[in-house]
């Protein structure tokens, strides 16, 4: 019985020490990782460097020579990975930039955009800054407000340039069953998806002669989430969400 009882233990405590020792490795890379994001992030913080300035000019010297509407792409990952609209007479360029928050898109504005003299500006961003949210209230209702601030501002910038503005609402949250990394980092999704709706209602205000509303979240949402068939994760859509919304964003760009 004894002998039986020892090797229970050993057992138990072996167990034990390799559950410990995975959870340390694991929290060893996530603090790696961590430590060389905001090492890139002190280094380059507005990302400028995303978009070389040799590659800038080689582009500005090439819109010099059509006569096709020119189109900006501009805002966080959602942007960075939205495909081209087939339009005809249109010519799109991208300046989206993974994880980037609403203050950092509106700060590299003028470096980025404003020299490419668009005709036209699709925005969507904030949705970085509203991952941020499992905050005490008073940081969040801040967050919250200057994201607010942050989009009215891009497209204060963007009728200053003479271009149309088209303002996108944020994309609803996709898939809840989260990896076991980012559960502790998306405590209670519920208060997101609220505070979307808030911006949302918000950016849906700014509605002007030249600020143009897309409503992206009406196009992808169902049930208060991205739909299944156009969700790759909890913040991203899918090739297909991105054909849903290029076929409303076409006939938002015949328009103008």
């Amino acid at each position: 019985m004894k002998f039986y009882i020892k090797n229970s233990l050993l057992i138990l405590i072996s167990v034990l020490f390799l559950v410990s020792a995975s959870f340390n490795l694991f929290l060893i890379q996530q603090l790696r990782e961590y430590y060389l994001f905001i090492n890139a992030v002190s280094l380059d913080p507005l990302n400028f460097q995303r978009y070389p300035n040799y590659e800038e000019a080689s582009l500005e010297q090439n819109l010099q020579e059509t006569n096709k509407t020119r189109v900006v792409i501009f805002g966080d990952s959602r942007s960075q990975a939205w495909r081209n609209p087939k339009l005809n007479n249109f010519e799109f360029i991208n300046r989206g930039i993974s994880g980037e928050t609403s203050t950092q898109a509106f700060l590299r504005f003028d470096y980025h955009v404003s020299y490419l003299k668009p005709q036209v500006i699709v925005v969507q961003v904030g949705g970085n800054d509203l991952r941020m949210l499992p905050l005490p209230p008073k940081e969040r209702k801040d967050i919250v407000e200057n994201c607010k601030a942050n989009i009215r501002k891009i497209a204060e910038k963007s009728q200053d340039l003479g271009s149309t503005v088209i303002l996108t609402t944020i994309f609803p949250l996709g898939k809840r069953d989260l990896p076991l990394k980012d559960r502790f980092r998306w405590p209670n999704l519920s208060d997101i998806d609220k505070d979307i709706e808030d911006v949302n209602s918000y950016i849906r205000s700014l509605e002007s002669k030249d600020v143009i509303i897309f409503d992206a979240y009406a196009v992808l949402e169902e049930n208060g989430k991205t739909k299944t068939a156009y969700t790759k994760d909890l913040l991203h859509i899918n090739s297909a969400g991105y054909e849903a919304i290029n076929r409303e964003l076409v006939e938002v760009l015949q328009k103008i």
